[in-house]
């Protein structure tokens, strides 16, 4: 009788070519979920940003009911009769609104109101003031926590020392041309938006409607490969003793404030670069409105750089320029 046994062959583990199907499939499988997983977190992050959007929206409402207007764009240190030397700063609506977004104490601690260039030149205080506030960060945004040396946004403290205090995201909306110190009707020399220097617009202002205008964007710290330096927390650049400059890319309001004279995610090598607001959220960024919403704006909306007010973007920034914007 023959033993069929004899005639089996034991087989243990895996062949090469089996060992190397198997990785192959694994390694697709990653190829495939890697895309959904990284689709994901940027769907967190936008979530989040947006939240954060949400808080400041909020934040100036409340503003808003305890002080009757909303903050100002940035407080001009020498409208009290003071005197403020070249790259000395001056408290922007950042500093005011820290209370409504639960920081009280920061806000305590670097006395708002008193000389912004006195209390940096308290280690403590400018320790609080280079610390970044989640409220005002898009976690989109690998950029510098910190305005770094090269940038025009650092200021001088009273004991001449060039500081920089925590980069944030989120500047108000200032005009739809060049930004500007005051307001006015013609957005080619004066800001048509809520906020400028020593700003106290309120609701009855916003005659286009609430749900028609912008209060606050995003800037990211680079778009594509050019850094444009987002904004920057608590205070902004004097320039020449005069205020901080308007259209200036080193100097300016940009630190606090933007405009929508660049497409949003446009050109980051166009002059007024610093001034648009832009986002790491792919097609467009965040905004919020006047009336506490906050909508995504793709960065084909229309938009016109004539001199006129011409285009939906523009009628968007303007708090009272009569042309009210519908579904956009």
């Amino acid at each position: 009788m023959i033993n069929l046994n004899t005639h089996r062959t034991s087989r243990e583990g895996f062949t090469l070519i089996e060992l190397l199907v198997v990785i192959a499939i694994i390694a697709i499988l990653v190829a495939l979920l890697l895309p959904a997983v990284q689709q994901a977190r940027e769907a967190a992050r936008r979530s989040s940003c947006k939240n954060n959007l949400k808080q400041l929206g909020l934040a100036m409402h409340n503003y808003h009911d305890t002080h009757r207007v909303f903050p100002p764009g940035y407080v001009d240190e020498r409208g009290s009769g003071g005197t403020i030397a070249d790259n000395e700063p001056h408290w922007s609506w950042t500093a005011m609104i820290l209370p409504f977004v639960e920081q009280g104490a920061i806000y305590d601690q670097i006395s708002v109101g008193s000389s912004p260039r006195v209390v940096m030149a308290n280690a403590a205080n400018l320790a609080a003031m280079g610390t970044p506030i989640s409220s005002f960060k898009c976690p989109s945004d690998a950029g510098s926590p910190v305005v770094q040396s090269n940038l025009g946004q650092r200021v001088v403290d009273s004991m001449g020392t060039d500081v920089g205090t925590a980069v944030m995201n989120y500047p108000a909306v200032n005009n739809s041309r060049h930004i500007r110190r005051v307001s006015g009707t013609d957005p080619n020399t004066r800001a048509l938006g809520l906020f400028f220097r020593d700003s106290n617009t309120s609701f009855r202002d916003i005659t286009d409607g609430t749900s028609n205008t912008l209060l606050i964007g995003e800037r990211s710290w680079k778009v594509r490969t050019t850094n444009i330096f987002a904004a920057s927390l608590y205070v902004v650049r004097d320039m020449n003793a005069a205020g901080p400059a308007e259209a200036h890319g080193d100097q300016g309001m940009m630190g606090a404030m933007g405009s929508t004279i660049v497409n949003i995610n446009g050109d980051p090598s166009a002059t007024n670069n610093r001034q648009m607001f832009s986002s790491q959220h792919s097609g467009g960024a965040q905004f919020v409105l006047a009336d506490g919403s906050v909508k995504f704006i793709s960065e084909n909306i229309d938009h016109n750089l004539s001199n006129a007010i011409d285009s939906t973007i523009e009628r968007l920034a303007g708090i009272s320029d009569g042309q009210v914007v519908g579904e956009f």
